[in-house]
């Protein structure tokens, strides 16, 4: 397993992480690339394609293939193995999730990340490898209406609060408490890389963890 999971940041902010995911991709077969978390009404789908081909074009990464939700619905499990890796974009958590999982995507995304290709989560994409994603209400609507919040749960129990500034604080306590969370808390410019044996904060930022303070973890350094 090799999960490279970002706190939501993109250029300077993300650009560890992008090289060590880069680094982990055979370049001789397409990245698949799943952007069904983003607002269309914002940013359509193909802008957020352009973007990303110019993130990874520079690395090395030139075969790019985007799926939507019809994609998603129709293609078979066997139609991944033709790919390097998976880059989720970020957006509505709740939406992402119930789309993966109607489609009958999550299975086989769990398979593949189990098989150990690739899987890079920024944002959003990250929250769904986490065990719950109930706290992801912190910032995003619950506009499907989802009641099964149960995610992939890929990172020993823990869950990823992206996005983190340091006036969480309080609002983390109170949804760590509440729900029971073991949550890792990454600002945008933080990342971690995640195996079966251990978790590496990725920088330049740290990541930080909510026991009764909040515990900083530097680039490098285990979770």
């Amino acid at each position: 397993m090799r999960l490279y999971l970002s706190g939501g940041g993109h250029g300077k902010d993300s650009a560890e992480l992008d090289k060590k995911f880069a680094s982990a991709i055979d370049k001789s077969k397409p990245l698949l690339y799943i952007p069904i978390a983003i607002d269309e009404n914002k940013h359509q789908y193909l802008e957020c394609f352009q973007w990303l081909k110019k993130t990874f074009n520079p690395l090395g990464i030139n075969k790019l293939e985007m799926w939507t939700e019809k994609e998603l619905m129709k293609n078979a499990e066997i139609e991944l193995k033709r790919f390097s890796g998976v880059y989720i974009g970020g957006g509505n958590t709740f939406y992402l999730l119930r789309e993966l999982r109607d489609s009958g995507f999550l299975l086989k995304l769990e398979k593949f990340i189990r098989d150990d290709v690739p899987v890079y989560g920024g944002s959003a994409g990250a929250v769904i490898m986490g065990k719950i994603i109930v706290h992801a209400n912190f910032a995003d609507p619950n506009n499907v209406k989802l009641k099964d919040f149960r995610a992939l749960n890929l990172i020993g129990g823990r869950d990823i609060w992206p996005h983190y500034k340091s006036e969480d604080n309080r609002k983390i306590q109170q949804y760590r408490k509440k729900y029971n969370l073991n949550l890792i808390a990454l600002p945008e410019n933080a990342g971690i890389f995640v195996t079966e044996k251990a978790i590496e904060v990725v920088g330049p930022g740290s990541a930080y963890l909510p026991i009764e303070e909040m515990r900083e973890v530097k680039p490098g350094q285990k979770i």
